[in-house]
């Protein structure tokens, strides 16, 4: 691989660290008004929800600094906790955002299921389809709390380009895909940022 592509790829895996801490500290920034005006379930959990993204990226970087930073679809523990992680910052924020007893169990279900699914028969599929359910509840919960439409442009930027970068990654082997898959991602999470940085519409 060249050296510049190489560094590029890490620096797009760093990126997540970068955007977890600013849409961090925009909550902790806007703190009153999520509390008395928005009144958000609870700020800790959020706060805990976008670390939980800082933490699932740690094992991606953990996997690889022994890959040589190669891409290959894989099954392995580290990758097992990177999806957790990630599915887990999903949840945390979406049960902190509002209350809603059936919303909430199937998200802590998804929450145990993410893991227990991952790798079978030697497969993400299922656990793939088995994380959609806590992304839309994410997206759906934001939107309701938010009142603004460009929290669905998360779901395009996570759920769709970052995929089709990442699918385009595995069939043509071109790590160059490789540089797109975290800053797609990245961007999605800059979005609802955005939008919580902005204050909501209230209707």
């Amino acid at each position: 691989m060249p050296i510049f592509l190489k560094v590029s790829i890490i620096a797009a895996h760093f990126l997540t660290y970068v955007v977890t801490a600013i849409c961090i500290w925009i909550f902790s920034r806007r703190s009153d008004f999520f509390k008395t005006v928005v009144k958000v379930r609870s700020l800790p959990l959020i706060y805990y929800g976008f670390a939980c993204f800082a933490i699932s990226a740690s094992y991606e970087v953990a996997e690889h600094i022994g890959d040589d930073w190669l891409y290959a679809s894989q099954i392995s523990p580290l990758n097992r906790l990177f999806y957790t992680f990630i599915t887990a910052g999903l949840c945390l924020i979406a049960l902190g955002l509002r209350k809603n007893k059936v919303l909430d169990v199937v998200l802590i279900a998804s929450l145990i299921a993410v893991p227990l699914t991952y790798g079978v028969n030697d497969s993400k599929g299922l656990m793939q389809l088995v994380s959609l359910i806590p992304a839309l509840i994410f997206v759906y919960n934001w939107y309701v709390v938010m009142r603004d439409w460009r929290v669905f442009l998360y779901l395009l930027f996570s759920n769709v380009l970052a995929l089709g970068f990442g699918v385009a990654l595995i069939v043509t082997g071109q790590q160059v895909f490789h540089l797109f898959v975290g800053p797609a991602s990245a961007i999605a999470l800059l979005i609802l940022g955005y939008v919580a940085w902005n204050k909501p519409k209230r209707v």
